[in-house]
């Protein structure tokens, strides 16, 4: 039998429990990413700078190493969006669309 390095037969892959529950205690527009995906180098500038001219609270995590990605609030590390702690999307967003999104979300009734 073939032995892959640093896999054992007998382990049963999972997440974390971080992953489980798509949950953030950030406030706000939260977007965790990866450079996995070679559209976000084009959307992510996008929806900093739209958020910046619209005054929404936005911030960004770039995930960047295994580590950051197996500590990540969502099992979806290449693009995932909350909002208030939130998961809403996992959705690449021009600025229209982000719009669109905060409008929806900002309407919603909270508790």
């Amino acid at each position: 039998m073939k032995q892959i390095v640093g896999f054992s037969y007998g382990t049963k892959p999972s997440f974390k429990e971080n992953a489980k529950h798509s949950h953030t205690e950030e406030p706000g527009f939260v977007l965790y990413y990866t450079s996995q995906c070679p559209c976000n180098a084009k959307y992510v500038p996008i929806l900093i700078e739209t958020a910046k001219e619209n005054n929404i609270s936005f911030h960004t995590i770039h995930i960047t190493s295994r580590e950051e990605a197996q500590s990540a609030p969502t099992p979806i590390t290449n693009y995932a969006l909350f909002y208030n702690g939130d998961y809403v999307t996992n959705e690449q967003m021009n600025a229209k669309k982000f719009i669109k999104v905060v409008n929806a979300m900002l309407s919603i009734p909270h508790d």
